[in-house]
């Protein structure tokens, strides 16, 4: 009996030691920190959240303070300018969500009011087909028709551009964001703004 005991013991300690070897190493233990999500965390020192954040908010203000509003609104009786919001496209040197930055514009836009906003051209793509089903399967008393989509005054959109500059040890990232509103019809531009952001970035020797 005490044989069989040691024989089991052993066979259940080899195989515990088996099941530890096929684990994941062990690793560094990590860490997660709740923090203000308003916050300026730079990082990497790449383009974030912040800079984008930072850029809409300038842009929009600078644009809404132009006389372009205030001049189209006195032709039109007061109506608020109607104006559809194209990506703003990443033609930059590193992986940037345009999404991202678009929707921070755009929020900002809308939360003005001081023009409406229309769906973007993928978003109204959506609504149509939206449309085209209830076409189909809603009632009589709730069926949204087309043909009923209120027309842009102005397309606004932009771009993301940098220009980096670097020695050993230190890197220079500017960036420049370029916006433009542009008349539906006439084609017209009514504004233009570049936004430009400029970080210095210092590493060790040894991250080069």
């Amino acid at each position: 009996m005490m044989k069989s005991n040691y024989v089991a013991l052993v066979a259940v300690t080899a195989l515990a030691l088996m099941l530890i070897s096929c684990g994941p190493p062990p690793g560094p233990s990590t860490s997660v920190q709740r923090i203000n999500p308003n916050a300026a965390v730079d990082l990497s020192g790449e383009w974030n959240d912040e800079d984008a954040r930072q850029v809409a908010q300038a842009m929009i203000q600078h644009c809404l303070n132009n006389p372009w509003a205030m001049k189209f609104k006195a032709e039109h009786d007061g109506k608020l300018p109607v104006v559809r919001l194209y990506p703003i496209r990443n033609r930059s040197s590193e992986h940037i969500n345009w999404m991202f930055f678009t929707k921070q514009v755009e929020m900002a836009l809308v939360n003005s009011g001081q023009v409406t906003v229309v769906a973007s051209y993928d978003e109204a793509q959506t609504n149509r087909f939206e449309r085209a089903d209830q076409a189909r399967h809603a009632s009589d008393s709730t069926v949204k028709s087309q043909g009923q989509e209120q027309g842009s005054d102005f397309v606004m959109n932009g771009y993301i551009l940098t220009q980096n500059d670097a020695v050993e040890g230190q890197e220079v990232r500017s960036y420049i964001t370029t916006m433009e509103l542009t008349n539906s019809e006439t084609n017209a531009k009514v504004w233009m703004y570049n936004h430009p952001i400029k970080k210095v970035i210092t590493r060790a020797a040894s991250e080069w």
